[in-house]
């Protein structure tokens, strides 16, 4: 049964007559490898997309100001970052999709809390083995991150915590009080909007992640981002919910669409494009609802992939 249900290999011939106008792609574990390099002839491929008049879209739970460093020199980009709350394209913001405060701040008050309580029972040593406090420790060593338009904002400023932050939040505020933050914005004295929480965790983040943000998983969108991040936006708002904007911007098609993920936050954007490719390396949920199978992102399965449609 579960062989029916997996999508088909990459076949060019599959769609050779195709008409694509946007490729919207994940980054991490789709289009860089593992050790986060880019793939060898992405350079020409994107000169190639360029020239046809092709929309390549790096969609991302990065900060947009992230994502825009590491294309430098490619005026005109389109990009989707904090996980589709924010749209940008040449510079100019397409659609976007603030939180409510009310709820930015509870969360704030719940991940101070848990990881203070977590942290105090993980270092109980009558309760269990070396072994088994680090791991409980590793879970508990977590953190928020407040995702502004135009910054990220933290309380947390150890080394260990800013090293896991700064590569995917180029635009990062330390700060001694993130309620003081919400507050500026409500009073009009901080000039920014909060578009998402990304909660931080050194261990498994799940246990952390169910007992703060994921309180708010039947009112707000909460998804799972890999082993260590989890993310709260509101309802609706995912890479999927962005595609659609930018379709309407561009006036595409979703059967003039490729999309490309590996993880459950890029579930959303299976279903809003024909030509929907999970990676060799992604998640079973992904698998199953993309229609084609890429090559892994240590294959530089979507610089094949694309390559195939400029064929």
């Amino acid at each position: 049964m579960r062989e029916a249900s997996m999508p088909q290999a990459s076949n060019p011939a599959t769609y050779a007559d195709a008409d694509i106008r946007l490729a919207a792609v994940d980054m991490d574990g789709t289009l860089l490898d593992d050790q986060k390099n880019f793939p060898v002839g992405l350079e020409q491929l994107l000169d190639s997309m360029e020239a046809r008049g092709v929309t390549f879209a790096p969609a991302s739970g990065r900060q947009i100001w992230t994502l825009i460093n590491m294309f430098p020199g490619r005026v005109g980009m389109t990009f989707i970052g904090e996980n589709g709350a924010i749209v940008m394209r040449d510079g100019e913001e397409i659609s976007s999709s603030p939180l409510d405060l009310g709820t930015v701040r509870r969360c704030v008050e719940l991940v101070r809390h848990h990881v203070r309580q977590g942290g105090f029972f993980a270092a109980r040593t009558d309760v269990q083995d070396g072994k088994a406090q680090d791991v409980e420790a590793a879970q508990w060593d977590g953190g928020l991150v407040v995702c502004g338009k135009k910054s990220a904002y933290i309380e947390r400023s150890d080394e260990s915590f800013l090293h896991a932050i700064l590569p995917y939040y180029a635009r990062t505020q330390v700060v001694e009080d993130l309620i003081e933050v919400l507050d500026e914005i409500e009073r009009g004295e901080l000039d920014d909007a909060i578009i998402k929480l990304a909660l931080r965790s050194a261990g498994d983040v799940k246990p952390l992640a169910e007992r703060t943000l994921g309180s708010f998983k039947e009112s707000h969108q909460f998804a799972l981002s890999g082993d260590n991040w989890a993310d709260l936006q509101m309802r609706g708002v995912d890479k999927g919910q962005a595609i659609s904007e930018l379709q309407k911007y561009l006036e595409v098609s979703p059967a003039q669409t490729a999309v490309f993920g590996d993880a459950g936050n890029d579930l959303g954007m299976m279903s809003r494009a024909e030509f929907s490719f999970a990676m060799a390396n992604a998640s079973p949920d992904i698998l199953a609802a993309a229609r084609f199978v890429a090559p892994s992102n240590n294959e530089a399965g979507v610089v094949r992939v694309l390559s195939s449609f400029l064929e």
